[in-house]
Formats: C-alpha cells, sequence, structure tokens
C-alpha cells in the first residue's frame, strides 16, 4: 500500500494557521484531505458540515475530514487508518495543525520512532507560519516560535499586507538568520496561498550551492550549518557518519536535511531526521546535471564549528 503523505502545519499563536488551512481545503486539488486539529479550542474550520459520523470526525464540503485530536497524535492517526480500511473513510493526505505554542520536535520524534506510523505514513515536511505584524516581537519571548521556523522546510509570513515595509524587511531576516533554506511564502488577505501547506518531501533544501554557516537571530541557540558538494557517496559509509552525529550531538541535533547520491543507486535519495532517527521519504528523479549532495544540519547549542566539522565529514567520503 502506498503510504499517506502528511504535512505538519506549526506556528505560533494567532499567525494565521487556521485561515491558510482554510483555504487549502477550499481547493478542489485538496480534496480527501484529512485534517487533524490538536486541540478543540483551535477548531476554526469554517466550511459547512455534511455529516457527523462520530464526535472526533468531521465530514467537510469537498470531501475534507476535520479529526480533533484526542490522546496522542500517535493514536489519532492510527485510528483514521482504522476507519479508513474499516467504514470506507477517504482521505488521500493528512495535515495536522499543532498548538501554536507546541514545539513541533518531540511531535516529528514520536512520529517517525514509530513504525505503525512509517509503515502507513510519510512525513512529507514541516510547514511554519509566522505573522508579520507580530514576529520579530514574539521572537525574543518564546522559544517555541524560534524552533517552529528552524525545523521548517517552508515559511509562510502571514499578514503581509499589514506589516510596514521595513517591518517586513525584518521579518524575512530573522526567518532567514534562523532557517536560510527554508522556502519563504508571503500570504495576505488577497492571497491567502492555503495550497503552500503542502511540502513537497522530494523538494531538497533551496538556493544551497556554496558551503554557508548562518547563526540565530540574536539570542537564540538554534545554528544551522550547511553545505553543497559533489561526488557519490557508499551507503556504509553514510551510515557510519549519521551514527556518529549520533554520538556527538545526540538529541541536540534538531533536525537533518539533505539530497545524496550513494554509489548503490541511480538515484539521489533525500533524506530527513529529527533528533538521531533519520528516514527517507523517497527518492529524486535523476538529472542531467554532475551529482550533488545537499546537507543541512539545525541544532539546539552546537558550536557552529562542530557543526561544520561534521559536514567536512561527511564531504570527505564523495568521490
Amino acid at each position: 500500500m502506498t503510504p499517506i503523505p502528511l504535512v505538519l502545519l506549526t506556528g505560533f499563536l494567532g499567525a494565521g494557521k487556521t485561515t491558510a488551512l482554510n483555504d487549502l481545503l477550499r481547493r478542489a486539488e485538496f480534496a480527501d484531505t484529512a485534517v487533524i486539529i490538536n486541540e478543540a479550542g483551535d477548531v476554526g474550520i469554517d466550511h459547512a458540515l455534511i455529516e457527523t459520523g462520530r464526535d472526533d470526525v468531521l465530514l467537510l464540503e469537498g470531501g475534507c475530514i476535520c479529526c480533533r485530536l484526542r490522546g496522542s497524535l500517535n493514536a489519532t492517526l492510527n485510528a483514521l487508518v482504522r476507519r479508513r480500511a474499516l467504514d470506507g473513510l477517504r482521505f488521500r493526505r493528512v495535515v495536522v495543525e499543532t498548538s501554536g505554542l507546541a514545539d513541533p520536535t518531540p511531535i516529528l520524534h514520536a512520529l517517525i520512532a514509530d513504525p505503525v506510523f512509517t509503515r502507513h505514513f510519510v512525513l512529507n515536511g514541516v510547514a511554519a507560519v509566522v505573522d508579520a505584524t507580530t514576529f520579530t516581537a514574539t521572537l525574543p519571548r518564546f522559544g517555541q516560535g524560534t524552533t517552529q521556523v528552524a525545523l521548517a522546510d517552508r515559511v509562510l509570513i502571514s499578514k503581509t499586507d499589514l506589516a510596514a515595509a521595513a517591518v517586513l524587511a525584518q521579518v524575512e531576516a530573522e526567518v532567514a538568520a534562523l532557517n536560510p533554506t527554508a522556502e519563504r511564502v508571503h500570504l495576505s488577505a488577497a492571497r491567502p496561498r492555503g495550497d503552500q501547506i503542502w511540502v513537497d518531501p522530494l523538494d531538497g533544501p533551496r538556493g544551497l550551492r556554496t558551503r554557508a554557516f548562518v547563526a540565530s537571530a540574536a539570542g537564540h541557540e538554534v545554528t544551522t550549518a550547511a553545505l553543497a558538494f559533489p561526488g557519490r557517496m557508499a551507503r556504509e559509509e553514510v551510515d557510519h557518519w549519521l551514527d556518529r552525529l549520533e554520538t556527538l550531538f545526540g538529541p541536540a541535533l534538531l533536525r537533518l536535511k539533505g539530497i545524496l547520491w550513494l554509489e548503490e543507486m541511480e538515484q539521489p535519495v533525500a533524506l530527513h531526521g529529527v533528533q538521531g532517527l533519520v528516514y527517507s521519504p523517497g527518492l529524486l528523479p535523476a538529472t542531467a546535471e554532475p551529482p550533488e549532495n545537499r546537507m543541512v544540519l539545525i541544532a539546539d547549542g552546537i558550536a557552529p564549528a562542530d557543526l561544520n566539522d561534521a559536514l567536512t565529514l561527511l564531504a570527505g567520503q564523495a568521490r
């Protein structure tokens, strides 16, 4: 059975997650989407309900499903899989909207550590929404907002129509400092662009052509190192490198994202990791361009030099 793709939607309180999510669900191309809302108080899905099967699953017009999280996320996902098999509940993708105060790191870790999840689902990635009007003021006060941005594959900057040009430029700079490889998308009342929530798992780190280290915004401990390098590597050597990362950094390595060309494979492999657990959402299409590997490390409190040394070690295995 083909795994069900899942995107984690995060962002601080009031950033506009539900507004973007509503826009996604209105789009015909996202019919048959299951949405898991982590708190009943956060449910703001404004579609008209066409049927109520049980109090934890609401069927929305357009074929979408709204599921209120009861207990753990893993248990809720497993319940959806069972209902899909037994009751014919139809969905082809899942979006999980986290609480505005949630740190996404343990959520991601719990998902990919669960063999039931990895059997039925594939984690496409993380989309984070930030409020252009409040982000710079919120960032120094709440570490969750920092981590939400740092772990994202795509950052959706909302309310750009309400922010002055200078403020928006500062938000862009803060986001780029925390996560230089994430794609940044502007949202506004006129262009909610909810479809941008859906992250393609095979999109590699963007704009990464030369070695770079980018520190986090001032006052925060999140650090990022990135490296692009040519060549191919043996799978065994990559496994040893991943083991060494776990030994050196442990759970302080919040996330790993990369594209690697292995000697044993004709196509590059996408790699994602969360706190020592590494998985692959699939293979990228082969290209006529020379093989280029890309790797990004995002850590909590790890010295920049140590992250760069780890990437240098990986690049040294390519030939």
